[in-house]
């Protein structure tokens, strides 16, 4: 199966999971699981070939722990971030217009 690269959709979803888990909105747990359900469902109705690991919840929970490291600027989670997660970070942080754009895109696509 070919590696589906991290796209900024995607990362906006696994940002704004981890901010609601930050601000106590979510679990964790139900977090990670959402949004792997949420992103292979987007992979799928892209008619990407997934398989059982394509966004899985191992997966999610590694990627979220990486750019909770990156937001919390290395206080938790794990090092080191990837250039895709610093990007969102970037844009999470000075192009707050930019962000919600991709997330509003990512969730309007869920509906269809």
């Amino acid at each position: 199966m070919k590696r589906i690269p991290w796209d900024l959709q995607e990362a906006a979803v696994l940002l704004q999971g981890l901010l609601d888990v930050q601000d106590g909105k979510i679990s964790r747990t139900d977090a990670i699981a959402h949004i792997s359900t949420v992103l292979r469902d987007r992979a799928a109705r892209q008619h990407h070939d997934i398989d059982e690991k394509f966004r899985n919840e191992n997966g999610i929970s590694m990627q979220m722990a990486h750019l909770e490291y990156g937001l919390t600027e290395g206080k938790s989670g794990w090092k080191p971030t990837c250039r895709w997660q610093d990007k969102i970070l970037d844009i999470y942080h000075n192009e707050p217009d930019t962000y919600k754009r991709l997330l509003h895109e990512a969730r309007k696509q869920q509906e269809n």
